[in-house]
C-alpha cells in the first residue's frame, strides 16, 4: 500500500502546487473509518510538510501550527490540489487543500530557521 499520493502534476511559481491522486489504496485511508474512509487531518499536515520539504528544501525545526481549519472531508478517489507557500525569513509554511473550488483544509505551520 502506498504511503504518499501519486503526484499527477506539479506547478512552480510564487507558490508550489501539487495535484494529488487520492488512491483508495493509500495507507492513510485504511481503518479511518471503516465503511466511510477519510483522510485524517494529521496526514494532511504531514503531507504538506513532506511536499514543502521537496519543494523548498529543509524547513527548520517545527514550532507549531496556526489557523488550522478543516472545512470538508477528503475521501478516496478523485484529485486534490495542495498549494504551498513558504517564507524562509519567518519560517511560515502556508498550505491549503482544494478539490475544484471547494476548500478542504488550510493552515500555517511554523518552523524555526537554523
Amino acid at each position: 500500500m502506498p504511503i504518499l499520493p501519486t503526484v499527477l502534476n506539479r506547478a512552480s511559481g510564487p507558490e508550489e502546487s501539487f495535484a494529488l491522486a487520492m488512491d483508495p489504496e493509500l495507507t492513510a485511508f485504511q481503518g479511518h473509518f471503516p465503511g466511510r474512509p477519510i483522510l485524517p487531518g494529521v496526514v494532511q499536515v504531514d503531507w504538506a510538510i513532506r511536499f514543502a520539504t521537496e519543494a523548498f528544501g529543509p524547513l527548520g525545526r517545527f514550532r507549531g501550527i496556526q489557523n488550522l481549519k478543516f472545512q470538508d472531508l477528503i475521501q478516496p478517489g478523485g484529485v486534490v490540489d495542495l498549494t504551498l507557500g513558504f517564507d524562509p525569513a519567518t519560517g511560515r509554511l502556508r498550505f491549503r487543500y482544494l478539490a475544484g473550488p471547494a476548500r478542504k483544509s488550510s493552515g500555517v505551520i511554523l518552523f524555526a530557521r537554523p
